[in-house]
């Protein structure tokens, strides 16, 4: 009796009940060790793909970040040049 819940990016949270732990200490046959060797292989296999859509999610999101910066000081060095040739511009025309 497991019970899994979602914590987020599809990762389960699994519950393990206690009445089951006898159970799987009573597996000593060669078929039973094999049974529970193939869940752990495929436990392992979904929590490694788990990572793997984590680290892929964080890897587009700090794409993204880096983009949005970039954009901004792009952004700012535009200002500047702007606030600059206006000031200029007021300079200019009090001269004149």
């Amino acid at each position: 009796r497991r019970r899994a819940e979602d914590i987020g990016y599809g990762i389960r949270d699994t519950w393990i009940d206690p009445r089951d732990v006898a159970e799987e200490e009573a597996l000593t046959t060669l078929e039973g060790v094999n049974t529970k060797v193939t869940e752990i292989a495929a436990v392992q296999k979904q929590d490694t793909q788990d990572i793997y859509k984590v680290m892929e999610d964080t890897q587009g999101r700090q794409t993204e970040i880096f983009q949005r910066v970039k954009a901004l000081v792009d952004d700012s060095q535009y200002h500047y040049e702007t606030g600059r040739l206006v000031d200029q511009e007021a300079r200019c025309s009090r001269e004149a």
